[in-house]
């Protein structure tokens, strides 16, 4: 899923590519779309600032490369890969224009190859259209448009350690996952995208391809911890193959929460990033381990969760109400103290997310 913003001045583009460079982290590379004139240049001067590097960032029409150290002043963000390494341990930005290149042309005279694999160096590239099949298999692409009064530019996060779309439907059915807690499932990321898209409108950077990726898949091991196991309970027509398939999950991963089997499942076949965000949704983490909750994606994951009942979305109140009514009677005072304290950490996410957005959470719908 793309992303896509709007700036009105040279600033505003430099602001962006700035609250982008809080996320990157040793080994990242920003590959850069658009003709002249649409923002690439300006953009890159905003991942430079945001980098800490003060040198004047000019595009490199002749040399094709600059390097540029990079600050131990750059400011850092928690991503989905984790705490962001300190401005001191990232080297170098190689700012790349390839602009006079000819697609196809061998980028080894350039250096490019093994700078894209250091692991310590940031690589932003200018007509990444140039490189052909030299894109490296994980990326950030940014496309840029320039319009009348305004450069749209679209950003997308490609990653192989994520989920992708076309392969959503293919564990849903590997799965069998109930159409019940599909329907569910559907709803919650509405709820995400909604929010999330809101940010965006604000300028805010965030990855839509992991927090779809996580939305869609958060529940797909939902069947294993169901309380009890009974055909009157699903509307839909059971097969027998889905049914004998649930009763193996529900033997195999008995006694385990279904966020923790879900992200173990995925950690397992190497998309780790979804995985992570897969577990967050699970309702004790806010209270027994707040600092995990560190980004955007996490937040508004875990927030959207706790905002749909079935297929349905609420407010707050009346979902932590159903939940209470359906499970509080078997907990124990531990477990109700517990819970009481998820409760009330929910409501102070609720309203950090929404404070200063432009909306309350009655607009989500």
């Amino acid at each position: 899923m793309k992303a896509i913003y709007n700036t009105f001045k040279p600033e505003e583009t430099i602001d962006l590519g700035e609250r982008l460079a809080y996320q990157l982290q040793g080994g990242d590379t920003v590959l850069l779309f658009g003709d002249l004139g649409s923002g690439k240049t300006h953009f890159t001067k905003g991942i430079a600032r945001g980098l800490g590097i003060t040198e004047t960032i000019k595009s490199p029409t002749f040399a094709y490369v600059n390097k540029y150290p990079i600050g131990s002043t750059a400011k850092r963000v928690h991503s989905e890969a984790g705490p962001q390494r300190s401005g001191s341990t990232i080297g170098n930005l190689y700012h790349y224009d390839l602009y006079r290149l000819n697609p196809g042309h061998d980028l080894s005279s350039l250096g490019y190859h093994e700078t894209i694999e250091d692991e310590r160096a940031i690589n932003v590239v200018e007509w990444a259209d140039r490189l052909a099949e030299g894109y490296p298999k994980k990326y950030v692409r940014i496309d840029f448009e320039a319009r009348d009064e305004t450069h749209k530019i679209t950003i997308e996060f490609i990653d192989p350690e994520i989920v992708p779309e076309n392969e959503i439907e293919n564990f849903f059915e590997e799965w069998s996952t109930p159409l019940h807690v599909r329907a569910h499932i559907k709803q919650v990321t509405n709820v995400a995208i909604q929010i999330a898209q809101n940010y965006i409108q604000k300028g805010e950077i965030i990855n839509l391809n992991l927090l779809y990726s996580a939305a869609m898949m958060h529940d797909i091991a939902r069947i294993c911890d169901f309380r009890t196991l009974d055909k009157d309970q699903f509307s839909e027509e059971i097969k027998d193959e889905a049914w004998e398939k649930w009763k193996e999950q529900r033997k195999k991963y008995g006694g385990q929460h279904h966020a923790d089997i879900a992200a173990k499942f995925f950690e397992d076949i190497g998309y780790p990033k979804t995985a992570k965000l897969v577990y967050i949704h699970k309702s004790r983490v806010i209270a027994e381990e707040p600092q995990s909750i560190n980004s955007l994606e996490k937040k508004i994951m875990y927030y959207s969760d706790k905002r749909v009942k079935h297929d349905e979305i609420v407010d707050l109140k009346e979902r932590f109400r159903d939940g209470w009514e359906r499970y509080g009677k078997y907990d124990d005072p531990k477990t109700r103290k517990l819970f009481e304290k998820v409760e009330e950490r929910t409501f102070e996410l609720e309203k950090e997310l929404f404070e200063g957005l432009g909306i309350g959470p009655e607009d989500i719908k």
